[in-house]
């Protein structure tokens, strides 16, 4: 059973039980108005000076008993009814718990191999780029290039979202690295980029569906995670019309991060916020 179903079952026990219990106080509620009327009956039917008010009074006493006995019946099986539910909700608990403590392993071993990839790839780039030094000429870059934040995303999100975004960005003093700016013609894309990704101090990552279609995208994600394992940046996600379960099903380790998203703030907001974690 999925977590989802037995939460709902968990539910419908609780609720059940709740019933029964207000079924129980209706019925000890006429069990006592029985007795009572039973033991009134009794007292009267003591007291009667004719043969027919005794025997009126002694069919009252008889009724009473049978509506106490009946209620005190019902009540029994109640009780029956609420020890079954009770143990089926202890039931149902301790599998609810057991498949979250399943859920949550699986995902951590999916976190777990996931870094283990990011690093693995990240070695064999470092391993190919060092057979490659002395074949290959790398353009020196500028020792004061140092960049606030690197926005890494898909072309597809530049149009809607990630121009202004950049371009806000920069109008509010913060030093970004985007690949429409910052890439010249003739430049390596290659070496551009890890020197942006190197020189950033935060990386933000513009999650959406045609980020995760594309390959380069991802191993922009896969050299940030690096750096903050290093603790040389700073991933900040940005969700672009995405669902949590999206960012779960493709990067898992990315969906326990707090994340802005686009859905409920506009870029002006979400510039404001960067500016502040920037400069903190």
């Amino acid at each position: 059973m999925t977590i989802s179903s037995i939460h709902s079952s968990i539910v419908r026990l609780q609720k059940q039980i709740a019933d029964l219990k207000k079924k129980d106080a209706q019925e000890a509620r006429n069990e006592a108005q029985a007795t009572a009327k039973a033991n009134k009956a009794r007292i009267e039917a003591g007291r009667a000076k004719t043969l027919s008010v005794l025997q009126s009074k002694s069919r009252q006493l008889d009724s009473s008993q049978k509506e106490s006995a009946n209620a005190s019946s019902k009540r029994a099986s109640i009780a029956k009814s609420i020890s079954d539910k009770s143990a089926e909700l202890l039931k149902a608990q301790a599998a609810l718990s057991k498949e979250e403590n399943s859920q949550r392993t699986k995902i951590e071993k999916e976190i777990k191999k996931h870094q283990t990839a990011v690093i693995r790839r990240q070695q064999e780039i470092e391993e190919r780029a060092t057979q490659q030094v002395g074949a290959t000429r790398v353009p020196a870059e500028p020792d004061h290039e140092i960049f606030d934040v690197f926005i890494s995303h898909a072309s597809e999100d530049k149009e809607d979202f990630v121009e202004e975004l950049a371009q806000k960005a920069e109008a509010a003093g913060l030093a970004v690295f985007y690949d429409n700016k910052s890439l010249q013609w003739g430049d390596s894309l290659r070496e551009r980029i890890e020197h942006g990704l190197a020189s950033s101090s935060f990386g933000v990552v513009v999650l959406s569906d045609a980020f995760f279609k594309k390959e380069w995208p991802k191993r922009e994600l896969d050299g940030l995670f690096n750096l903050e394992i290093a603790g040389r940046s700073r991933i900040l996600p940005i969700w672009h019309k995405i669902s949590k379960d999206e960012v779960m099903k493709h990067a898992p380790s990315l969906s326990g991060k707090l994340a802005l998203t686009t859905a409920s703030l506009t870029v002006d907001e979400i510039v404001q916020k960067l500016v502040e974690i920037v400069r903190e």
